[in-house]
């Protein structure tokens, strides 16, 4: 008993392996601010994972997910950016 109780106590922490990153901030201008009213949205994913509470790796920060944002598209910064953060999807303008 003592053992499965330990089990719980170690899974619900993440103790065993944790190398994950989650969202701070990103400032971003407005279309209106980078005259790009007009642009098409660009879309970039970052997310992290877990294996049964034990085992937790990813990167789902705003920076990784403007990572993906930028090799996906090219584009230099980021007007009028959005996030959902289930996984960390910003979805903006790009401003070339």
């Amino acid at each position: 008993m003592r053992t499965l109780a330990a089990l719980a106590a170690v899974s619900a922490t993440g103790c065993i392996y944790a190398n994950v990153v989650t969202p701070l901030s990103y400032r971003a201008p407005t279309a209106q601010e980078a005259k790009v009213e007009g642009a098409a949205d660009v879309e970039g994913v970052a997310c992290d994972h877990a294996v049964l509470g034990l085992f937790a790796w990813g990167d789902a920060g705003y920076a990784a997910a403007v990572a993906d944002a930028r090799t996906r598209s090219g584009a230099a910064q980021f007007a009028d950016l959005r996030s959902d953060t289930t996984c960390t999807r910003v979805t903006g303008k790009a401003v070339r």
